[in-house]
C-alpha cells in the first residue's frame, strides 16, 4: 500500500533550518544533503511501519516512528506518525526533523495539524 507523505510547517521549517546551518559549514555539500532529505522521506510512501517507534512515544502518548538520516554527527530525525484512516487516504505526516544527538522530544516540540 502506498502511503501519501507530507510536511507539517515545522518540518518543512526544521529542514530549510538544517540546510541553511550545513550552507554554512560546508556550502559544497548543503544542497546535496537537503535533495536526499527530502528522497528519504519519500520513501516513507512504502512501508512506514518499518521505521521503529521513538523512545518518547509513550511519555509524548503518540506511536511516533522515526527514520534517520545522516551520518555519524550530522545524523538528523525525521520524526512521522502513520494515519491509516485518513479522510484522503493512508498517509505519513512528517512533524518534525532534528538532530539526532539532541535532548528528547516533548510535547511542545510536536505540531499537530489536522
Amino acid at each position: 500500500m502506498a502511503y501519501t507523505v507530507s510536511l507539517t510547517g515545522s518540518a518543512e521549517a526544521d529542514a530549510y533550518a538544517a540546510f541553511e546551518h550545513i550552507r554554512e559549514v560546508a556550502p559544497a555539500s548543503a544542497a546535496r544533503w537537503l535533495t536526499g532529505l527530502f528522497a528519504a522521506i519519500q520513501t516513507l510512501a512504502d512501508m512506514p511501519a518499518r521505521c521503529p517507534v521513538i523512545p518518547e512515544a509513550q511519555e509524548l502518548g503518540q506511536p511516533l516512528r522515526h527514520l534517520l538520516y545522516g551520518r555519524q554527527t550530522g545524523t538528523y530525525r525525521i520524526i512521522f506518525d502513520i494515519q491509516e484512516d485518513a479522510e484522503e487516504g493512508p498517509r505519513v505526516r512528517v512533524l518534525r526533523i532534528c538532530r539526532a544527538v539532541r535532548d528528547a522530544l516533548s510535547a511542545e516540540d510536536i505540531e499537530v495539524e489536522h
